[in-house]
C-alpha cells in the first residue's frame, strides 16, 4: 500500500510565500519516508487540500497522512481541518486518513527561534 503524505499550509495570496512550504515539503521528503508527497494549502494557496487528496487518490493512495505545518491550536486545527477531513473521507471512503498534530510548543522551535535571534539584523 502506497502511503501519502501531505504537508499543509496556511496558505497566503502571496505565491512567493507559499514556496517556503514547497521547499519544506521537499526537505521532510529528502529525510523522511518512502511515500508520495504533496504540498497543499488551507486557505489562498494552490493546490489546496481536496486538490492533493484528489490526486493521491488518482496514484492508488489508500493511507493519506496530513501533517499542519501551523504553530498554534485555533480554530483551523480544532474545527477546519477535522471537518475538511471528514467531508473527504465521505468522498474517498477507502482511504484512511490521519490528521498529524500541528506543531505546537515544541522544543525544537525554541531552538530555531534562538537561531533566529542570532541571525536577527538591525534595521
Amino acid at each position: 500500500m502506497q502511503e501519502g503524505i501531505i504537508i499543509l499550509g496556511h496558505g497566503s495570496r502571496l505565491p512567493e510565500a507559499n514556496q517556503e512550504v514547497f521547499e519544506i515539503t521537499e526537505q521532510v521528503k529528502a529525510a523522511g519516508r518512502e511515500a508520495l508527497y504533496e504540498t497543499c494549502f488551507l486557505q489562498f494557496g494552490e493546490p489546496d487540500l481536496p486538490r492533493a487528496i484528489e490526486k493521491m487518490n488518482r496514484a492508488g493512495v489508500k493511507k493519506i497522512t496530513v501533517i499542519p505545518l501551523l504553530l498554534v491550536v485555533g480554530s483551523h486545527i480544532q474545527a477546519d481541518l477535522p471537518a475538511l477531513l471528514r467531508q473527504q473521507k465521505k468522498l474517498y471512503p477507502h482511504i484512511t486518513f490521519v490528521l498529524a498534530p500541528h506543531l505546537g510548543a515544541d522544543r525544537r522551535i525554541a531552538e530555531i527561534v534562538i537561531d533566529r535571534m542570532e541571525q536577527g539584523s538591525e534595521i
